[in-house]
């Protein structure tokens, strides 16, 4: 386990110091977002991209558009449709900075990031679990072009896990709901890892936090199970998220000293992150995006 963590650390303690600057949405971007937006989806069933898109077609919504800069490399643009422009201070830009350039390929990506307030909320009793309840983005598999999030809550764990399909880290031989347990698996792993930098930043940190991931996963699958809110069988909706995830985390080894049943009144797949994390990463406390 340590020498996996340790992988881990030496990832996200890479130094690199990244620079925004303000932008304006190309014709492009725009195109891409009409495109994205427009459309029905079968995961974004709170319509967060059709209700934002709606708003910045009325004019209701100015889109924030900032370019991240690495030396002179260009690794990422954001395009924020906000409900409110003061929401620009809850996104963790230095941190989503940085996970952009861990990512980076020769081609910079482009993140659509309608910062709908609905939180992950666990279903009404005996009804299953269904995208509204838990989904938050999507990617394409090897594409910059367009990585959307459409959930402001956990939207950092989101980010990471998008940009793993962004980056072509898929294994080709994997079924679809294998390969969103293992890539859900890597996404909350370096989120930990990212937040053992508001600590120590130490394997000692990383540790404590794995813990406590591990069992706020185990805690929230276990009361999914008791409410028979999963669909039964690796095929069933959200097994990526619970069942298959957590047994990737076992096969690492990740599980250890998880406690089971510990009070989890969310669906946020990542635990709440504490107030120091939020200083650290620079958000308003009552930011959820981090």
């Amino acid at each position: 386990m340590d020498a996996l963590l340790t992988q881990v650390l030496d990832c996200v303690q890479r130094p690199v110091t990244v620079r925004w600057t303000e932008s304006t949405l190309t014709p492009a971007q725009d195109a891409v977002l009409e495109q994205e937006c427009a459309g029905p989806s079968d995961f974004d069933q709170i319509e967060s991209r059709k209700t934002f898109h709606a708003h910045y077609k009325a004019g209701r919504i100015q889109p924030l558009v900032r370019t991240c800069f690495v030396g002179e490399d260009l690794v990422g643009t954001v395009v924020a449709l906000l409900a409110d422009s003061a929401e620009a201070q809850d996104i963790p830009w230095d941190l989503w900075g940085c996970v952009l350039a861990l990512f980076k390929k020769r081609n910079p990506y482009t993140v659509y990031f309608c910062a709908h307030p609905a939180a992950r909320q666990f279903p009404h009793p005996s009804r299953l679990t269904q995208p509204l309840h838990i989904n938050g983005g999507y990617t394409y598999p090897c594409s910059h072009e367009a990585i959307v999030i459409y959930r402001a809550e956990d939207a950092t764990r989101v980010l990471i896990h998008e940009l793993f399909h962004a980056a072509c880290s898929d294994d080709p031989s994997q079924g679809l709901e294998q390969r969103e347990a293992e890539t859900e698996a890597w996404a909350e792993l370096f989120w930990c890892g990212f937040m053992a930098c508001a600590s120590l930043g130490d394997l000692k940190s990383l540790r404590s936090l794995v813990k406590r991931q591990a069992t706020w996963m185990v805690s929230q699958n276990g009361r999914l199970a008791r409410g028979h809110h999963v669909a039964p069988g690796p095929q069933g909706f959200p097994w990526r998220y619970t069942e298959g995830k957590e047994a990737v985390w076992r096969r690492w080894g990740l599980l250890q000293g998880a406690v089971q049943g510990h009070p989890v009144d969310s669906l946020r797949l990542t635990f709440p992150p504490t107030a120091a994390m939020k200083k650290f990463y620079g958000v308003r406390a009552t930011s959820t995006i981090l």
